[in-house]
């Protein structure tokens, strides 16, 4: 259990610094790639201190952290732009949405079993994100973003329910008890691709080499990495069915309270009414 507790408290503190990426004028492509490059070399150090590292092509998992890798940074760049337009609550609640994806693959797929107490408590938990997400404050929506504000919520929908099903094939793939070598092997990919967008920006002159986002990678890749080891050890313990609608209540709710707490987000009745259905809901999964 402290591995999804501390999932969800690390989670919650990436959509913070990645809210604070547009306060402190940061370039999101440079700052993402940077903070794959921090939670790369933080992995492979844990690695060669452990003697834990493996050649990654001799592995199970290579095929699909290749792709993983590549998705890890398009949901990302989508999740910073949502971020900054929509806040940090419709942001996760948007996220958070799709956890009826990796639900539904864990029923159909893995052979997981859901009991009705767990189904009213799912069902529970897609109307609490429904309301949030719903009862956002539409007078802060400006006219000429609705368009994209309808766009990236349903593009951050598919990509984490995606993303979160290939991180528990990756889980299923890797057979050692030590996953922090695969883990730096996959933001090492996304590394890559980072490398390319930035690239890609400074040669055709859409923005310029900035210091100051080296530092907001190098922070929101500390919390990243270690966010991400927490999700794959709860992968081990919890079922899927158990697993999401927990972590992305909790997200849910933690992310709303630091929205208002730290960046003045307003929250409508239908907010505080998801919040607290959210509750039932993880309190009924739980049982």
């Amino acid at each position: 259990m402290i591995y999804l507790i501390l999932a969800i408290i690390l989670s919650t503190a990436v959509f913070v610094v990645m809210r604070l990426y547009g306060r402190f004028n940061l370039d999101n492509h440079q700052a993402l790639t940077w903070n794959y490059a921090t939670s790369a070399c933080i992995g492979f150090a844990m690695g060669a201190s452990s003697g834990t590292l493996v050649p990654p092509m001799e592995q199970p998992w290579f095929k699909l952290s290749l792709l993983l890798g590549f998705w890890f940074i398009l949901t990302y760049v989508l999740v910073v732009e949502s971020s900054q337009r929509s806040g940090v609550t419709v942001t996760s609640l948007s996220s958070k949405l799709s956890v009826v994806i990796p639900t539904l693959f864990g029923v159909i797929f893995l052979q997981e079993s859901l009991g009705l107490t767990a189904i009213i408590g799912i069902i529970l938990a897609l109307i609490a994100l429904f309301l949030v997400v719903g009862g956002k404050d539409k007078s802060q929506v400006k006219v000429e973003k609705s368009t994209l504000i309808v766009l990236l919520p349903i593009l951050i929908f598919f990509s984490t329910g995606i993303g979160d099903v290939m991180m528990k094939k990756t889980e299923r793939a890797n057979t050692s008890d030590d996953m922090i070598p695969m883990i730096a092997f996959i933001y090492f990919v996304s590394f890559l691709f980072g490398v390319l967008m930035v690239a890609y920006d400074l040669i055709k002159g859409k923005s310029k080499w900035q210091w100051k986002s080296a530092l907001g990678g190098l922070a929101l890749g500390t919390v990243n990495f270690f966010s991400t080891c927490c999700i794959y050890q709860a992968m081990r313990v919890f079922d899927n069915v158990v697993l999401f609608p927990i972590y992305n209540i909790g997200v849910v709710c933690l992310s709303a309270l630091s929205g208002w707490l730290l960046f003045k987000e307003k929250l409508t009745w239908k907010n505080y009414l998801g919040l607290v259905i959210a509750i039932i809901a993880v309190l009924l999964i739980t049982l």
